[in-house]
């Protein structure tokens, strides 16, 4: 057999290893995607079903808004909501009166209506 046959041969066993490989990590990692991404989606919809418990009743939140990455709840008095549970629920939180704000990011749309169908609440 001439030399030059057998790099052939062995190239394209390598382009066909080599072609494997990348599929299969490939598929890897779609599969991580998709299961991170499943992830996220249950821990928003966990937490936005355990905060709308924690602003003092529906009758204390006035309003539910997003704004990009944000979502901000106003309730009409801050003393009846739980900093603490609400705390230990999510870290990205800011209190300012009677503005609560999470920093949520892409998933900000989903979670902002999760909170108004838990607590029966649109925007205004």
């Amino acid at each position: 057999m001439e030399p030059y046959i057998i790099i052939i041969i062995v190239v394209a066993c390598l382009l066909v290893i080599a072609l494997i490989a990348f599929f299969v990590i490939s598929y890897n990692k779609k599969k991580k995607i998709a299961e991170s991404e499943a992830e996220v989606n249950e821990k928003v919809e966990q937490s936005a079903s355990r905060l709308a418990l924690c602003f003092g009743g529906n009758d204390n939140i006035s309003k539910i808004t997003t704004a990009g990455s944000r979502v901000t709840v106003m309730v009409n008095d801050p003393s009846k909501i739980n900093k603490d549970d609400i705390n230990k629920e999510l870290d990205n939180v800011m209190f300012m009166g009677n503005k609560i704000v999470f920093v949520i990011g892409s998933k900000s749309e989903d979670f902002s209506n999760l909170l108004k169908e838990n607590t029966d609440k649109a925007s205004n």
